[in-house]
């Protein structure tokens, strides 16, 4: 594994990371939206991928991932319909949904201003701190 971190640097990372968002593309799109130099550039750093197994290439000459390595800042991502989504993001929605309806819930029962103030204190410093984790790691992205 390390081995392989070694070798998923740089612009081939960066190849990589933006298959994981696409479905397939090809050298020229590839040279395109990355904006590299030349369409050599592209194809040199997508052979490394294929020789490391994590892109296949079809027919019509469109290379598409293989294989999800975590490696890197890719650990703290997960990939959700071709969404590369922080980790924190589904325990930040998970506290502002509990949030949301536990006020909703609490101002329909007779609660005490403590127990009402705890509850709230509470899911709302989770909230915050997953959200901010979630923002924080999403500004770390290549893309």
């Amino acid at each position: 594994m390390e081995d392989l971190e070694d070798k998923l640097t740089g612009k081939t990372l960066l190849i990589y990371w933006y298959l994981l968002t696409k479905e397939d593309a090809t050298i020229r799109e590839l040279e395109h939206e990355l904006h590299f130099s030349s369409p050599s550039i592209a194809s040199h750093h997508l052979n490394k991928l294929l020789s490391l197994g994590l892109v296949e290439k079809d027919e019509k000459g469109r290379y598409y991932l293989s294989k999800f390595i975590p490696i890197g800042i890719l650990r703290h991502f997960v990939r959700f319909r071709g969404i590369l989504l922080p980790r924190y993001f589904f325990l930040a929605s998970f506290f502002t949904v509990v949030l949301l309806l536990g006020i909703i819930w609490m101002f329909s029962l007779e609660a005490g201003v403590f127990d009402r103030l705890l509850f709230i204190l509470i899911c709302s410093v989770g909230a915050i701190v997953c959200w901010w984790e979630t923002y924080r790691l999403y500004r770390l992205k290549i893309l």
